[in-house]
């Protein structure tokens, strides 16, 4: 069973239809790649996905169970947690607190029995945040601010993740650093939905691939099947992409 499924959601924003029956999944131990040009409705796909943005039809699923209906809180306490493209820190609290917080509203919820401190060393460990985990966040670097927002979802154990374009900012080292996490999650049976704009990485990474274009899926594969396809080439990766085929 998929722990996220999207059958056939759509979404219209007065005359425009910004999603077309789009349906895509995530299973354990995957990292799927959303992909596509500026405006292709990727980021509404979250939204829609994470109860922020209700569908004109469709539906979506959590570990099987319909959750359209849900509220996003709802939807965080069957296990997804997301991220934006925008980082979105307490800039005036240290890294350490920000991951506080979070997993101080996960233990609210009553379903953990791990403690929040734990959870976040457990995430400081994991992340290799140790150097700069009490330096207030409106001082870190994009990199170390990264890591300390990803750090903020993990510590609310989730079973599915989303990422929206989590390499924005990262220079060659430190993307290679976080892909290295990411994998490290899927092999211990997290599921990843990844929106990112660096196509070598996503080609790297992913095991499978969605590609949006206009709101619609185009194509979707492994990524030696997505580098291949003209339809793709044409809409987002061009001739001149630079990825191996």
């Amino acid at each position: 069973m998929s722990l996220l499924e999207v059958r056939e959601v759509s979404v219209r924003f007065g005359g425009h239809m910004a999603l077309q029956d789009v349906s895509l999944g995530v299973e354990p131990s995957k990292i799927v790649g959303l992909i596509g040009p500026n405006g292709a409705g990727k980021t509404t796909v979250f939204n829609v996905i994470t109860g922020l943005q209700e569908p004109l039809r469709g539906r979506v699923l959590i570990n099987g169970i319909d959750v359209t209906s849900f509220a996003p809180h709802d939807r965080a306490q069957r296990g997804m947690a997301r991220t934006f493209q925008r980082l979105e820190l307490f800039g005036s609290l240290t890294a350490r607190e920000n991951l506080m917080v979070a997993a101080e509203i996960r233990r609210t919820w009553g379903q953990h029995t791990i403690p929040a401190e734990e959870r976040v060393e457990s995430a400081i460990d994991l992340l290799g945040m140790h150097e700069f985990i009490d330096k207030r966040a409106d001082v870190l670097t994009t990199g170390q601010a990264r890591l300390v927002e990803l750090g903020r979802a993990l510590v609310t154990r989730p079973k599915v993740l989303l990422l929206d374009e989590p390499a924005s900012g990262l220079d060659a080292s430190e993307t290679e650093y976080f892909a290295g996490i990411l994998q490290g999650l899927a092999r211990a049976g997290m599921g990843i939905l990844l929106v990112e704009h660096d196509v070598p990485l996503v080609m790297k990474i992913c095991h499978d691939i969605y590609v949006l274009d206009f709101g619609k899926v185009i194509a979707h594969g492994i990524p030696e099947q997505i580098q291949q396809d003209q339809r793709v080439i044409d809409a987002y990766l061009g001739s001149g992409s630079g990825v191996p085929a």
